[in-house]
């Protein structure tokens, strides 16, 4: 027995979008609202213009605190403890204007960094500065 299609051969079959397409803007519209937009605060680092980089401080003498692989601080290479740097700093910086550069190998502790920052700090040094070593 010959098998019966319910259509007509000369219909064409369509498929109703109608009803994705309603739970496409439904799910849009639940992401859009659910979405939390927070803004996180983060450290204000200064940073230098191109004409202060391209002008060395010649006449000013710089104050070097450097952290080693072991943790150990050096304070113009001459070994201290964190407890001394705040005294080594102020004798050293006689103007608030003198640069402070802190040299930290890529493999000390941050928190040893964060600590000669803040001894740094407590010695009056005002010009901060930072950079990593191999």
């Amino acid at each position: 027995m010959p098998r019966r299609s319910v259509l007509s051969p000369d219909e064409e079959t369509e498929i109703n979008l109608s009803p994705m397409i309603d739970c496409i803007f439904i799910l849009l519209i639940f992401f859009i609202v659910t979405t939390v937009f927070v803004e996180e605060k983060g450290l204000q680092v200064a940073k230098p213009d191109a004409a202060a980089v391209a002008t060395p401080n010649e006449d000013k003498e710089n104050v070097v605190l450097e952290i080693t692989q072991q943790n150990k601080i050096l304070l113009n290479d001459k070994e201290v403890s964190i407890a001394d740097v705040a005294s080594g700093v102020k004798a050293k910086v006689s103007d608030p204007e003198t640069p402070v550069v802190i040299r930290a190998h890529e493999k000390s502790s941050h928190g040893v960094f964060v600590g000669v920052w803040d001894a740094a700090k407590r010695g009056g040094a005002q010009q901060l500065s930072f950079s990593t070593v191999n």
